[in-house]
């Protein structure tokens, strides 16, 4: 672990956290990886994920799932059901950049804690609201998590069973990391504009557009043409990537043509490419049903290495399927250092990806473990005095 010195990009902006989970926490996250100061606000139980995935035998409240969305951070514990808890959470946004946000609608408006109650302590606040379907229609005070935005946005339907027709979710929180990245630039785009015009403003995420807006471009591209006139084209989702093989299984994919019939070769049958229900990646969506029985037979019948090699030697679009829990082990992986491990003071020996941009001139780091709860209330509130006194 580096020093608590930053020298990241976001050095300097200080970002309050009133978010639990994934969206919120990860999006922050990212952003204290560049440098900024994040104090992450905590109920007196804590974040509900601090129980949630593996843990060390005697520590508590330093799973894995917490640990994974939190380093970086600072902790403070504040009661926001008691008037000086409010009061406290309301003089940390006042001296903040940022707020981000993610309570069920209305919630904030209870607490004191909403976007007008902050800007009229600090005009220029850039306050970040994550919700889950929207802060307005019939669903607006739904509880909503990651699979329930997966059922409404066509995520379910998309992981349809190509033979039965069965809908089934992405077995990840993957609307929740969407909506986590969504909140990173939306988070910098805002600070960028407060530099240029000194104003600050109400930024507003919904997990459901985030879901629609990433699936859109492929996977509902049928959805774009409006009228009686348009030609189906079939979808990118319909693609079988992941076949059998005689003792495992490999991923193969190809767009162009090119990548197609360096396919068709490798699989000995270089007439594929000739066949006019292939020919052409519309054509290839159009027949994906024919095409994935097809390669389904002739990826059977060899073993996974010997089609990994003939992959490779054709400069084919292939990948072996990595095992969860050997996926830090691939050449690639540890030849780019996508994965580090550092000792925590409480959890141990840990593993974690590495922040996934790389600056030539403003590096982000790990400067500080994922905080155990409290752990930095005594700190952040006597900073918070020192600054008052300041100001007065």
């Amino acid at each position: 672990m580096t020093s608590a010195v930053s020298i990241g990009p976001l050095s300097g902006y200080r970002i309050l956290e009133l978010a639990t989970t994934l969206s919120g926490p990860i999006g922050a996250m990212l952003l204290a990886d560049q440098g900024a100061d994040v104090i992450k606000l905590e109920s007196p139980g804590g974040d509900q994920l601090r129980n949630a995935g593996g843990s060390r035998k005697g520590v508590v409240g330093l799973a894995t799932m917490f640990i994974n969305a939190n380093r970086n951070k600072r902790s403070i514990v504040v009661d926001l059901k008691s008037d000086e808890g409010r009061s406290t959470a309301r003089a940390l946004a006042a001296a903040s950049d940022v707020v981000i946000q993610n309570f069920r609608p209305g919630v904030v408006e209870r607490l004191g804690l909403a976007y007008e109650d902050i800007r009229a302590l600090r005009p220029d606040i850039i306050y970040v609201s994550i919700d889950g379907v929207g802060d307005v229609g019939p669903d607006r005070n739904r509880r909503v998590y990651d699979t329930v935005v997966q059922a409404l946005s066509g995520f379910a339907a998309a992981q349809s069973n190509r033979e039965t027709g069965a809908p089934t979710t992405v077995q990840n929180a993957v609307v929740d990391k969407a909506t986590s990245l969504t909140v990173w630039q939306a988070t910098t785009a805002a600070l960028l504009h407060r530099e240029r015009t000194g104003q600050g403003q109400h930024v507003r995420i919904s997990m459901l557009s985030v879901a629609i807006s990433f699936l859109w471009p492929e996977t509902m591209s049928s959805s774009t043409l409006i009228g009686e006139d348009v030609r189906a084209g079939g979808s990118m989702s319909a693609v079988q990537n992941v076949f059998p093989t005689q003792d495992g299984h490999i991923m193969v994919g190809f767009v162009g043509d090119e990548e197609f019939a360096a396919v068709a070769r490798v699989v000995e049958r270089p007439e594929w490419s000739k066949d006019a229900r292939f020919s052409g990646v519309g054509q290839r969506y159009a027949h994906a049903a024919e095409l994935n029985r097809l390669l389904a037979d002739r990826l059977a019948s060899r073993p996974t290495a010997q089609w990994l090699q003939l992959l490779r030697e054709a400069d084919a679009v292939f990948a072996p399927i990595n095992p969860l829990n050997e996926v830090h082990l691939d050449p690639q992986v540890i030849a780019i250092g996508a994965v580090e491990e550092y000792d925590h003071p409480a959890a141990g020996r840990i593993r974690q990806p590495v922040h996934p941009v790389r600056f030539g001139a403003s590096p982000a780091s790990v400067r500080r473990h994922a905080p155990s709860l409290g752990e930095h209330t005594a700190e952040v509130l006597a900073e918070l005095v020192a600054s008052s006194k300041v100001q007065s």
